[in-house]
């Protein structure tokens, strides 16, 4: 498979993810009681726009975060983290945008690689960042040339490697 029709399914996938996310958050707006057997528990709190939840084979837990992000516990009963990538300067969070994909490696057990997938903050060829500021958490998109009209153009997705999680 070649580089371009895997960035097609990446973005299928981010699109994909996105919506069922969309349609999650309006069916529980539309719930505003409790079913009878079920509870509601916040495992992890103090997150920023948290947008992919992926579990490691030892039962340690990544969370990446819309503004780049990529944040380990070490298990679902602690809610303190280290931050084991920060992509803030090269993802442009803004609107839409942001570290949106994140998958483990089937042989992470040996290799320790995370795939992370994200709107590059970059003009193709260019280098980040283009319209965020470095190590911010969260981008604009300045007029000119403004997001409703032309829009802050910037490579449409990113995907990399993240080895020693």
């Amino acid at each position: 498979m070649d580089l371009s029709a895997r960035a097609r399914i990446s973005r299928t996938i981010a699109c994909a993810l996105l919506a069922a996310l969309a349609l999650a958050g309006r069916a529980r707006a539309a719930t505003s009681y409790k079913q009878p057997g079920f509870s509601e528990t916040a495992v992890f709190t103090g997150l920023t726009n948290p947008t992919v939840v992926r579990f490691l084979p030892d039962g340690r837990v990544l969370v990446a975060e819309k503004s780049g992000l990529l944040k380990l516990f070490p298990n679902i009963s602690t809610n303190t983290f280290t931050v084991v990538a920060d992509l803030r300067t090269a993802t442009h969070n803004f609107w839409d945008r942001g570290l949106l994909g994140l998958a483990i490696d089937p042989n992470f057990a040996t290799n320790n690689y995370v795939y992370v997938l994200y709107a590059y903050d970059a003009a193709i060829g260019g280098t980040a960042p283009r319209w965020g500021t470095a190590g911010q958490t969260s981008d604009t998109c300045p007029t000119p040339p403004g997001p409703t009209t032309d829009g802050c153009v910037v490579r449409t997705a990113k995907s990399g490697v993240v080895r020693g999680a």
